[in-house]
């Protein structure tokens, strides 16, 4: 239905374009005929062909203040003298404001303006006309009535749909195949220097089940995103034999064999294991044939193993990591959602039962900040709040969960898990992957790329980074500035007591959304200090507590638990945050 949607809209558009300008009818009343008439003359003279631009006068004259929203998104798009003085005129008329169009870009979402009937359909075929049609199925008639945000916030971010693509279950590798992969794609060397990854260069590490990965940064500024499933096995060298590795989710393989009802022979390429072993029964996800298990031949009654099998994985946790690359945040969210349902706009009932979201890029923004989209249900995504913004699932009342990631450098990771994978060059796209190759200038200036209407630098830059997190309803930022000094923090945040723990990165010649790494944990009313070394903290009783990935670890096995947190420039986080509180202050 989304699909058929955007061709009528497509075909409605086309007509409005190509209409002859005399047959034009000025009718200012209609909304929605009044916005396809402004679209085409702008459209019109986008590709060089004569146009009347009387629509423009009529609605000056109108005095509608509901026709400032579209002469803004208009005015985005309007490239020539003769149509931007219309469109920035009427605008005048309309607020009794001179400014450009970011200066009423910044007006109207500070000021939430009331958008006319139609909008949402017109802003879908604004977006269709000047860059893609698939943007048309974000923005179905009625989708801006239960939409959570001000539908004039979101604007154009100089791609098309997925034309920054989402990673999926990209393929993990072991380091010393990283540093082979290194040498391999010359082309991403920096400096002469083609380690992969550098010690010094930054990773979103994430460590889940006992399964521990590396996503250096140089790759997801390409991609922005990444869903995969995190979870390991162990893979034994032959049935109750030793353990050789942690046979990663949610890599396919073929099961070849049995060894009578508890072990399964597979045969499959995954990050530091050999490419045959033994897994535990149990600990197998079949993918086509729920009765595998049982046709496959038993090697301990003396039967010949398959040479092709069946296909089945490692189940693990699904994950989705959103790097908003110009507000310096990547949040890892838990994306399985149970037993999903929804009223699409046609009021019918949904039922998806229990899901697993995947995530592209919408190719929009939201001050500065990535909206993200499902491809479940085409619902758009706020990437730093895990909020649906507007679509089928905005009023679901889900908001994904944040689950714990830190950015640190390689050397320090791979340090602290010699059994981590970490993502390949290989990913399938082109892109130069080099270190510092993407966003760089951005990184490394204060100005801002895109309008962010929000901020507040009276006591913080706008790309000052800070680690934030949020807990109760209450939000809070840590400037690493204030908390890298101290390295332990004690503190509370929303009914939660935490302490915060930050480690300075290595200085390099150029920046990237990072500088500590900095991870929070629950406490439960302890007050913690150093420990006898990095590892280590020691609890106000003198008890020592190691410090994991995944919780703080007691002597004698007490665990407190890790809280999922971020980093982020200020005024991402301000931006949708400004009552947050901060450390320090």
């Amino acid at each position: 239905m989304k699909r058929i949607a955007g061709v009528i809209l497509a075909l409605l558009l086309t007509i409005a374009i190509f209409a002859p300008t005399a047959s034009l009818d000025y009718d200012t009343s209609n909304y929605r005929k009044t916005m396809i008439q402004m679209l085409a003359a702008a459209h019109d003279v986008a590709r060089g062909r004569g146009v009347n631009l009387g629509i423009y006068d009529a609605v000056a004259e109108s005095g509608d203040p509901l026709y400032v929203a579209p002469l803004i998104d208009i005015a985005y798009f309007a490239r020539s003298q003769d149509i931007s003085q219309r469109v920035l005129g009427a605008l005048n008329a309309l607020t009794g404001d001179l400014l450009g169009w970011q200066g009423y870009f910044e007006w109207a979402g500070a000021n939430d303006i009331a958008l006319p009937p139609h909008y949402d359909e017109f802003k879908g075929q604004l977006l269709a006309a000047f860059v893609d049609t698939e943007f048309s199925r974000f923005f179905e008639p009625g989708v801006m009535d239960n939409a959570a945000i001000n539908l004039v916030e979101p604007v154009w971010g100089g791609v098309t749909v997925d034309g920054i693509p989402s990673l999926v279950n990209p393929r993990q590798i072991s380091p010393k195949d990283a540093i082979d992969e290194g040498y391999q794609f010359v082309d991403f060397c920096r400096d002469g220097d083609c380690s992969y990854p550098a010690a010094d260069e930054l990773v979103f590490g994430l460590s889940l089940n006992g399964d521990s990965r590396a996503y250096p940064l140089r790759l997801l500024n390409w991609h922005e995103m990444f869903n995969d499933v995190i979870g390991q096995a162990p893979l034994y060298d032959e049935p109750d034999g030793e353990i050789v590795c942690g046979f990663r989710a949610p890599t396919e393989f073929d099961a070849l064999a049995r060894s009578g009802e508890g072990w399964v022979l597979i045969s499959g390429l995954s990050a530091g294991c050999p490419r045959e072993g033994w897994l535990r029964q149990e600990r197998i996800q079949w993918l086509d044939n729920e009765n595998a298990l049982a046709s496959l031949p038993d090697i301990a009654a003396g039967e010949d193993a398959l040479e092709t099998g069946f296909a089945g994985r490692v189940p693990g946790r699904p994950v989705m990591l959103a790097y908003c690359t110009l507000c310096g945040a990547g949040v890892l969210y838990d994306v399985s959602i149970a037993d999903l349902s929804y009223t699409d706009l046609d009021s019918s009932l949904v039922e998806l039962g229990d899901t697993v979201l995947e995530f592209g890029s919408s190719g929009l923004l939201m001050r500065s900040n990535k909206l993200m989209y499902d491809r479940n249900t085409d619902t758009v995504w706020n990437a730093i709040t895990g909020e649906p913004a507007f679509g089928p699932l905005t009023t679901s009342g889900i908001v994904l969960d944040v689950l714990p990631v830190v950015v640190t450098d390689w050397a320090s990771w791979l340090e602290a898990h010699p059994d981590s994978s970490v993502l390949s060059l290989d990913t399938g796209f082109r892109r130069n992957y080099s270190n510092g190759a993407a966003y760089s200038d951005y990184f490394n200036s204060a100005e801002l790329m895109f309008p962010s209407w929000q901020q507040d630098t009276a006591l913080i830059e706008n790309k000052e980074m800070v680690f934030a997190l949020r807990l109760q309803g209450e939000a809070k930022a840590y400037p690493l500035a204030a908390i890298i000094p101290e390295r332990i923090i004690n503190d509370r945040v929303g009914n939660t007591d935490i302490i915060i723990i930050a480690e300075a990165t290595p200085e390099r010649e150029f920046f990237e959304p990072g500088g500590a790494a900095v991870r929070a944990y629950e406490r439960e009313g302890r007050d913690f200090s150093a420990g006898t070394d990095a590892s280590t903290l020691r609890s106000e009783d003198g008890r020592s507590w190691r410090i994991s990935e995944e919780a703080l670890v007691a002597e004698d096995g007490e665990r407190l638990n890790r809280i999922g947190g971020h980093l982020a420039f200020w005024f991402g986080w301000f931006g949708f945050y400004p009552n947050t509180l901060v450390y320090g202050e």
